[in-house]
């Protein structure tokens, strides 16, 4: 696209991940892992600060999970964890603070499952998260300058119960043979599933019921092998606007927004929506869609490589952005 927009495009050669871009007017930009020079520095960092774009968010009337923020695992800590922990059904969410792409998140139903989940955070992030688990579908909106581009579900790869063999069975007949057509292109690591269910309820060799979904993944990102479906024309009209409303909230003029939603739509891989109470929100909301998070820095290769149709719509984006930049 560089070229024809006649921009001089320069990678850095070795990790491919950032460039330096010149303008035909003389400007300089440059962008890093999708981070293009189109948000506020201040507004990009909160995004990449979960329990604070939360509390703005919350403030503006945008329903979010509550979260309960933990720097270190001390006695004082753990005491007021439990006290948190004695006010939410199991089971519960452990994400870093400022990590991305599903990094560090686990789904947990027990306390040792917790506490040894919080610890992993720990290493990779000062601040970990817990949260109440809101069920509902995984859902994207792309936003720009105030209009939804587009809009995709990600879709856990799952083991599927057939009512007799443990998941420990399940997950040996899944990565006998390599990625089975119809699951995602990449598989989460088949020794990190493993553990994550074995931390579980029943642990591995529980027999998951016939037609039972059990995600090998906690976070439902492309990065985690999670698939991708266009819901761009379907995903009802106030979904889209909470999406815009979060991110000018967020100061964003470009903004990934993640939410859980209820759609009561059809699909193998979908764990069945329900409302959760445990929801911050000024009743402006429905109840039936939560903002996660929001990302500054969206990366569109999972939707763009759905099709034609989705790939001219994320040329057409980054055009408008580049087009923008360049002003």
């Amino acid at each position: 696209m560089a070229p024809r927009l006649d921009i001089a495009l320069e990678l850095e050669p070795w990790g491919r991940e950032a460039a330096r871009l010149e303008f035909s007017n003389g400007r300089i930009a440059y962008f890093r892992h999708g981070n293009l020079d189109i948000n506020r520095s201040g507004s990009a960092d909160l995004a990449r600060d979960k329990y604070a774009c939360a509390h703005f968010l919350a403030n503006s009337g945008i329903p979010v999970p509550s979260s309960f923020p933990i720097r270190a695992l001390d006695g004082e800590m753990e005491e007021q964890l439990a006290s948190f922990v004695a006010q939410h059904p199991w089971p519960l969410v452990v994400k870093p603070n400022s990590r991305y792409g599903g990094q560090g998140v686990e789904k947990v139903d027990n306390m040792s499952a917790l506490l040894y989940a919080v610890n992993q955070a720990l290493r990779m992030d000062k601040i970990v998260l817990v949260q109440p688990f809101v069920r509902g579908q995984d859902v994207r909106v792309v936003v720009l300058d105030g209009s939804p581009i587009a809009a995709y579900s990600r879709i856990p790869p799952v083991l599927t119960g057939d009512g007799r063999r443990s998941i420990h069975l399940l997950l040996e007949d899944l990565y006998a043979d390599g990625e089975p057509p119809g699951l995602a292109k990449r598989l989460p690591d088949h020794g990190e599933a493993a553990a994550r269910l074995a931390r579980r309820e029943g642990g591995l060799h529980r027999v998951p019921r016939s037609g039972e979904c059990v995600p090998l993944a906690d976070a439902a990102n492309v990065a985690t092998g999670a698939d991708v479906v266009d819901l761009s024309r379907t995903l009802p009209v106030d979904v889209l606007a909470l999406a815009v409303s979060a991110a000018k909230a967020a100061g964003l003029r470009l903004a990934g927004v993640d939410l859980l939603v209820e759609l009561g739509m059809e699909h193998s891989d979908l764990v069945h929506p329900q409302v959760h109470p445990d929801v911050t929100h000024d009743g402006r909301s429905d109840g039936q869609s939560v903002v996660l998070e929001i990302n500054s820095a969206p990366e569109l290769d999972g939707f763009a490589s759905l099709g034609d149709s989705q790939t001219a719509l994320v040329e057409h984006l980054y055009e408008t952005i580049l087009l923008e930049i360049a002003r």
